[in-house]
């Protein structure tokens, strides 16, 4: 590349840093137009009797101790758009009986929910759980329910555990038809068979609200996770970074389907269900991790090439430093692929960060080795994958230096 070129593209790369510097700078900096911020507070004026008699009807008198008018969530642009826009829900604080809780308003229907309940509604969720599985105390359990009517007008964040008035139990919330439930139970290092446990039982036989379930085995305490693992519309406990925490993943859902044909949603017995077992084997300073339901490895420690070749870096030769390498052996086991754990995960020692790694993979004529610099990503873990797309696969993994 000629000096001219070089230039050119600095330039390029330098117009492009500047550029997303200023979207950053607007996304830190967004603001509300003179209208929008006109409507928002005409609409916490309006919602302010609304909310009074809903009050005095329900809990007999309280108090408004603040409103707070709720904006529109952003949808999937081309271009990012950073302006604020007002929605007609107003978020109000206030105390009944020296309870503090919330109330969301729509100021242009009169419809309103809270949270008044969101305590007696969680722990009966929480007690149901282990009723109705028969399963071993949970070391945590995480609960979430959204109203489906506020499902694209809000922020999932704004109207979590909001319910209509009335609404105490699991009975309530499960029957309504019009919610979005997620209950995550959490374990450590436990030896339950997760396998073995009956997630139908959670599920009534009746139509419901839209339920999800997931079983989570954490390998240890220091890869536990407090924070939400789930939340409105997420419910994926795959990935390397929860890979890397998880011995045993069960989900079950249960959703209304869609009829294409008459247009319609309907609800059936099906009982969306997946188990997944992690195992983990670590060799050489690389901790292997896979789902042992789907895949049958084999390791063994091998002599390593002792140079090689690479045509995508010019042909340059790389040598082994240690004159060590790992085969893996992979035998699907089932009849039927899973999309979720296409790979294999290999999680590496610190002390191999910016090591030269080449996998060889075995099965393949056409790009038979792949050279990566092994980085640490913002979980802080050096991970790398060994993708599966056959029935039988084998790769060999070792470090690699230029002279």
């Amino acid at each position: 590349m000629n000096r001219m070129n070089c230039i050119k593209n600095t330039t390029s790369i330098r117009k492009l840093v500047y550029i997303f510097t200023i979207i950053c700078l607007f996304s830190l900096t967004a603001c509300m137009s003179k209208e929008e911020k006109e409507k928002a507070k005409n609409n916490e004026t309006l919602a302010r009797p609304i909310v009074q008699e809903y009050l005095k009807r329900n809990y007999g008198s309280g108090e408004i101790k603040s409103l707070d008018n709720l904006n529109r969530p952003k949808r999937d642009l081309v271009l990012p758009d950073f302006s604020k826009i007002t929605s007609s829900y107003v978020k109000s604080s206030v105390i009944v009986n020296k309870k503090e809780f919330s109330v969301i308003t729509n100021v242009e229907t009169g419809q309103c929910y809270d949270n008044y309940n969101e305590q007696l509604v969680v722990d009966d969720l929480k007690n149901y759980a282990a009723a109705s599985l028969s399963i071993d105390a949970p070391y945590d359990i995480e609960v979430h329910y959204y109203l489906k009517d506020l499902d694209g007008e809000l922020n999932g964040s704004s109207f979590g555990n909001f319910t209509e008035y009335g609404i105490t139990s699991v009975d309530d919330l499960f029957k309504n038809d019009q919610y979005q439930i997620y209950l995550i139970c959490k374990y450590v290092a436990s030896d339950m068979d997760f396998g073995s446990v009956d997630t139908k039982r959670f599920f009534p036989a009746s139509e419901v609200s839209d339920v999800y379930l997931a079983l989570l085995n954490f390998r240890s305490k220091d890869r536990y996770n407090a924070r939400d693992m789930a939340s409105l519309d997420y419910f994926y406990f795959g990935g390397p970074n929860n890979q890397y925490r998880l011995s045993d993943v069960v989900t079950a859902y249960k959703v209304k389907a869609y009829d294409s044909e008459s247009k319609k949603s309907y609800y059936d017995d099906n009982v969306n269900y997946r188990y997944a077992r992690y195992l983990s084997k670590s060799i050489n300073g690389i901790e292997f991790v896979w789902n042992d339901i789907a895949y049958a490895l084999d390791f063994e420690v091998v002599p390593a090439e002792k140079e090689i070749q690479m045509e995508d870096h010019s042909g340059k030769t790389f040598y082994s430093t240690d004159g060590k390498a790992i085969s893996v052996g992979c035998t699907f086991r089932l009849d039927k692929r899973d999309d979720e754990d296409d790979r294999i995960y290999c999680y590496f020692d610190k002390a191999l960060n910016k090591r030269e790694m080449i996998v060889t993979d075995n099965n393949s004529e056409y790009r038979k080795y792949d050279l990566s610099t092994l980085q640490r990503d913002s979980d802080g873990h050096i991970y790398d994958a060994l993708y599966i797309n056959d029935k039988e696969m084998s790769y060999t993994l070792g470090f690699y230096k230029k002279k």
